[in-house]
């Protein structure tokens, strides 16, 4: 059964839309400012510019959208005629969607090539993520030249396609990322705890912008004749930021925190007896593990540069 279009679930959604994604632009420069404090003197300069360039896209994709509110709550208030019609700048904004969404997914897949050390297996994914970066710039391309929002059931198979190759390289790079730190186990408890940890990271960071592509995805085909999919698909580029930003600003706090670990376990294990040679040389090595696996793992972020 077909939903019907109301002004609750097109343009109040569209509204919602508004006022979740400015939250989530505000929690992206939250993180910016301390990602600046922290990282800029240490990360590369290519680093840096792919944090600004992605900062950059994100303000520009949230001024359009907030222009494009105001145009049809605002300025045409009262106006029949400007509901049905499309305001063109929420249509650009996908060019800027899909710009954020291609460099946060490259910087990933750079990531699994440095953790991996697999070129053939980062150039995959990467391929993948490319490949929906097409679909959804020939979606756009088309999406901006429509006058009403009734056209874009038109677009419904790109749309679906776009979405549907957006979520499956997010899916993609997470299990990627998972399976190559599970594999790096060496049985040692101290590495394997600090990895289990970079595992649920990794797969927490990569489900928002994943089950935010999905339900855009089953929401177009669903109910098409509502805003529904439109609300889903505006809050892409806020998640991918914000992915993007959280996993640069943790790696100290991943440290630190293995650090800590590391030195509490030592403590209680060591307290009140003797040390035996054996002991010592595990001690060593599993230490030793521990900073290989972190070393590897920011190195995937440390060392982002074009080779």
């Amino acid at each position: 059964m077909t939903v019907p279009a109301t002004l609750d679930n097109t343009y109040g959604l569209l509204f919602l839309a508004t006022i979740v994604s400015s939250a989530l632009y505000g929690t992206g420069i939250l993180q910016f400012w301390m990602y600046i404090r922290k990282y800029h003197k240490k990360d590369s300069i290519l680093l840096q510019a792919l944090v600004v360039s992605v900062l950059i896209c994100d303000t520009i994709q949230q001024a359009l959208l907030c222009h494009a509110v105001y145009e049809y709550l605002v300025t045409s208030i009262g106006d029949p005629l400007i509901l049905p019609s499309v305001v063109q700048t929420l249509m650009i904004e996908l060019f800027f969607s899909c710009a954020i969404a291609t460099m946060v997914q490259q910087f990933y897949c750079w990531r699994i090539y440095r953790i991996g050390k697999n070129i053939a297996l980062a150039a995959g994914v990467s391929l993948v993520s490319w490949t929906s970066c097409v679909v959804l710039i020939i979606y756009s391309v088309n999406a901006v030249q429509l006058t009403e929002f009734s056209q874009v059931i038109t677009l419904e198979k790109l749309s679906i396609a776009a979405n549907s190759l957006s979520a499956g390289t997010d899916v993609v790079i997470s299990g990627t990322l998972v399976v190559l730190l599970h594999v790096s186990k060496t049985g040692f408890k101290r590495s394997t705890d600090l990895i289990n940890r970079l595992i649920v990271f990794t797969f927490n960071t990569g489900l928002p912008t994943s089950v935010t592509a999905l339900l855009a995805t089953i929401c177009i085909v669903a109910f098409p004749n509502t805003f529904l999919y439109i609300f889903w698909f505006l809050l892409l580029g806020r998640f991918y930021t914000n992915s993007l930003l959280v996993t640069l600003n943790s790696r100290e706090y991943i440290k630190s925190t293995n650090e800590s670990v590391s030195r509490e376990q030592y403590s209680l294990e060591n307290s009140g007896r003797p040390r035996i040679p054996q002991q010592q040389s595990r001690d060593a090595i599993t230490i030793r593990i521990d900073t290989d696996t972190m070393q590897d793992y920011h190195a995937s972020t440390h060392e982002f540069k074009a080779h």
